[in-house]
C-alpha cells in the first residue's frame, strides 16, 4: 500500500511538472522560425582530408546532419561502422588503423596470419548489419533526445514508470514477493554486467594497451581480433608498426591507463569505494556500476572527471546523469561535453554542476550559468528550438546570465536566435578554452657600456 501511495506521489508530481512546462512554454518569445533544414554534404566539407580516407578506409558520401551532429559512416576493408560525430569518427578511425597493423603484421608465424584472415570473415556479419547504418532517416536518435530532454522529459518519464510500479506494486503486494523480485532484478543486473566486462585477460589487455584502443571498444571485429592475437605469446616480436595513439586528455589517459594495467574486479572494487565516498546511495551506486552502456573505461573516465571537480559543489551530478544514459550515442555526446566543462573549470573555478539538465552544466560564482555541448555543427532546426526551450526551463529562474559553449560551429540563423533568447554563445569551445601558450621570457635590458668596459661575445 505504501509503495502504491508513492507510486501515486510520484505520478502527481510529474503532472504538476508538465503542467508547469505548458505555462513557461506560452510565455515564450517568439522563436519558432525560420527553421533550418539540414542538408547532405560531402565528407571534406567537415573533415580534413586525412579523416576523409586513408589507407584501407573513406568516409561514405554524403554525410547527413541531424543540426547538430554529423553521422558519419566508415566503410573499410573490415567492414562499415557508424560514427555519430566527429569525436566518435576519431575512435572509429583509430581502430581502422589498429586492424590495419594487424592486418599488415609480416610475422610468419600462421597463428597470426589466421588473426589477420579472421578479419574477412568477421567483416561479413558486420558488413550484413552495417550495410547503410544511418541511410536516409534524419533528426536526432532516440538516445540524443533523451539527453536534451532535461527534467520535463524526465518528468514524463516517471509518470509512465510510475504508472508501471503502480501496477507491479499492486501485484506484488498480492504475491508478497516485490522486495525479493526487486534483489532479483538488481542481482540480475550485476551477472550482465561482470558477463559483459570482467572476463578480459591480462594478454588481451597487454594488446589493446600495445594497439593503445580501448578494451571495451563497441567493435567487435577488432574484440575478436584482439582475442586471437592474445592466445600468441604476449612477449613475442610479432613484427608489427604500431600507429601513434590518440591524444587523449588527462582524464582519458589515466582512465585507460588502469584499465590496461589493472585487473578488472580490483578496479571495479575500487571504483565501488570511490563511488560510495561522493555520497550516492547505495542504489545510486548500483545503477551507475551495472549500466550496459557505462562501460569500466567510462566509468573510470568520468570518475577522474568528479576528481578533477574536487571542491565543486554538486559534482557527483555527473555521475547521477551519466548513469540514465540510454544510447551509445548519448553517451559519447555526454562524455565530450563533461570534457568542454573540464577545460573550462580549469579556466574558470566553477561554483556547482546543477542537477536539473542532463548535458553538463555549470553554475559560476556570481550565480550565472554555463551548459556544454559537444555537438559538431548547430543549426536552428524545430527540434533544437524545442530541446533549447526544455533545456532553459530546468535552469534556475535566477540564473539571468547563460552561457551556452559548443564543441563545433553553429549557424548565423541558431546564434542569432539563441541570443535573442538571452544566450551567450561562445562556438568551437575546444580552441576557444584551449590553455593560453606560455609567452617567451622578455629579453633583459641591456645596460650600455662604459667608454672603458670592454664589449663580450656571447
Amino acid at each position: 500500500m505504501r509503495a502504491l501511495r508513492r507510486g501515486a506521489a510520484a505520478l502527481q508530481a510529474a503532472l504538476i511538472a508538465a503542467a508547469s512546462a505548458a505555462v513557461l512554454a506560452a510565455t515564450e518569445p517568439d522563436t519558432t522560425g525560420p527553421f533550418e533544414t539540414p542538408s547532405d554534404e560531402p565528407p571534406a566539407a567537415s573533415l580534413p582530408p586525412n579523416e576523409v580516407a586513408g589507407e584501407n578506409f573513406h568516409i561514405q558520401d554524403p554525410v547527413h546532419s541531424d543540426g547538430l551532429m554529423h553521422h558519419y559512416v566508415v566503410e573499410s576493408r573490415f567492414g562499415a561502422f557508424a560514427a555519430y560525430g566527429h569525436d566518435a569518427l576519431r575512435l572509429r578511425l583509430h581502430e581502422v588503423a589498429a586492424l590495419t597493423t594487424i592486418a599488415n603484421t609480416s610475422d610468419p608465424e600462421v597463428i597470426l596470419k589466421s588473426v589477420a584472415h579472421g578479419l574477412g570473415e568477421e567483416v561479413k556479419p558486420v558488413l550484413l548489419v552495417a550495410k547503410n547504418p544511418v541511410g536516409t532517416v534524419l533528426g536526432i536518435p532516440t538516445g540524443i533526445s533523451h539527453l536534451l530532454g532535461g527534467y520535463i522529459a524526465h518528468a514524463q518519464e516517471i509518470g509512465a514508470q510510475t504508472h508501471d510500479a503502480i501496477k507491479s506494486a499492486a501485484s506484488s503486494s498480492k504475491s508478497g514477493n516485490g522486495a525479493s523480485l526487486a534483489a532479483s532484478q538488481a542481482e540480475d543486473a550485476a551477472k550482465h554486467y561482470a558477463n559483459d566486462y570482467l572476463g578480459l585477460t591480462a594478454a588481451e589487455r597487454r594488446w589493446y594497451a600495445k594497439l593503445e584502443v580501448d578494451p571495451y571498444t563497441r567493435n567487435q571485429v577488432l574484440r575478436h581480433a584482439v582475442e586471437r592475437l592474445a592466445r600468441v605469446d604476449a612477449g613475442a616480436t610479432l613484427g608489427m608498426r604500431f600507429v601513434p595513439g590518440l591524444a587523449l586528455p588527462g582524464e582519458a589517459a589515466r582512465a585507460l591507463d588502469a584499465i590496461y594495467h589493472e585487473d578488472p574486479a580490483v578496479l571495479r572494487k575500487r571504483r565501488h569505494a570511490e563511488l560510495a565516498g561522493y555520497g550516492l546511495t547505495a542504489e545510486e551506486v548500483g545503477r551507475f556500476e551495472n549500466a550496459p552502456i557505462l562501460t569500466p573505461t567510462r566509468q573510470t573516465v568520468l570518475i577522474e572527471a568528479v576528481k578533477s571537480l574536487e571542491g565543486v559543489a554538486g559534482r557527483e551530478e555527473l555521475l547521477r546523469h551519466a548513469s540514465t544514459v540510454s544510447s551509445e550515442e548519448e553517451v559519447g555526446v555526454f562524455l565530450s561535453s563533461t570534457r568542454l566543462l573540464l577545460k573550462f573549470h580549469a579556466r574558470t573555478k566553477v561554483a556547482r554542476i546543477l542537477a536539473g539538465p542532463r548535458l553538463p552544466t555549470a553554475q559560476l560564482a556570481d550565480g550565472g550559468v554555463a551548459v556544454f555541448g559537444a555537438f559538431d555543427a548547430m543549426q536552428w532546426t524545430e527540434e533544437v528550438a524545442g530541446y533549447e526551450r526544455t533545456l532553459r526551463q530546468t535552469l534556475p529562474a535566477e540564473a539571468t546570465e547563460r552561457e551556452i559553449w559548443l564543441l563545433g560551429a553553429v549557424s548565423p540563423r541558431a546564434r542569432a536566435a539563441l541570443e535573442e533568447l538571452g544566450w551567450t554563445v561562445h562556438d568551437r569551445a575546444d580552441e576557444a578554452l584551449a590553455p593560453a601558450a606560455p609567452q617567451p621570457p622578455s629579453p633583459s635590458p641591456q645596460r650600455p657600456l662604459a667608454a672603458s668596459e670592454p664589449a663580450r661575445l656571447g
